[in-house]
């Protein structure tokens, strides 16, 4: 494997993704305890002064502080079907006007996910997201056929807040904390603030 990783100048990132792929004793079912948190964890966001908000690597939100729920997205008002980042970034309109740096953050966005799509083959509910966005959205499309993978790192976003009027984006690092209680397929978001 080191070998076919040499030959394909694959990057760290992808050698990594490859080397996952390829181990025979990995989990291919997507654990049904990622689509729920202990209830300690809402409680714990909850004392976050920066937005946050815990996903699973569907990118579906499990739990948001009100801060989160306030600048950034309207968690609280969607129906729970709705609450899947991937499906905010590419097929909410109003979200993509209000993020400046949308298509980098897409990309990221994108190759990440497809990371932790190759993780579960064939898994129903991944699929079910894939071909809906493929049929919906023709930049995911586009973005999606690059087959690009990345691993979660600090990202910048720039972002109108809800909660203001005044057409100005802030910028937000966005910090990823996963491994909650040992779940790995378990993500905790914080956005903080950058002083620029």
């Amino acid at each position: 494997m080191e070998s076919i990783a040499g030959a394909l100048q694959l990057s760290e990132e992808e050698k990594d993704h490859l080397f996952r792929l390829w181990d025979p004793n990995a989990e291919h079912e997507f654990p049904a305890s990622y689509s729920h948190l202990e209830e300690g964890w809402q409680s714990i966001i909850s004392q976050l002064a920066y937005p946050s908000f815990i996903t699973n690597e569907r990118s579906e939100v499990l739990a948001w502080n009100e801060a989160a729920n306030e600048k950034l997205f309207a968690f609280s008002s969607m129906n729970v079907n709705d609450r899947v980042m991937m499906r905010m970034l590419f097929l909410d309109a109003t979200l993509r006007e209000r993020m400046h740096n949308w298509d980098e953050f897409a990309r990221h966005s994108v190759a990440v996910f497809r990371t932790y799509y190759d993780k579960y083959p064939g898994e129903p509910e991944f699929s079910k997201i894939v071909q809906q966005l493929n049929e919906d959205s023709t930049d995911f499309h586009s973005i999606w056929s690059l087959h690009q993978i990345k691993q979660k790192k600090v990202n910048r976003i720039y972002l109108e807040t809800t909660d203001r009027a005044d057409g100005i984006a802030y910028a937000y690092d966005i910090f990823s904390m996963s491994n909650l209680n040992e779940q790995s397929g378990i993500h905790c978001c914080v956005y903080i603030p950058v002083m620029e």
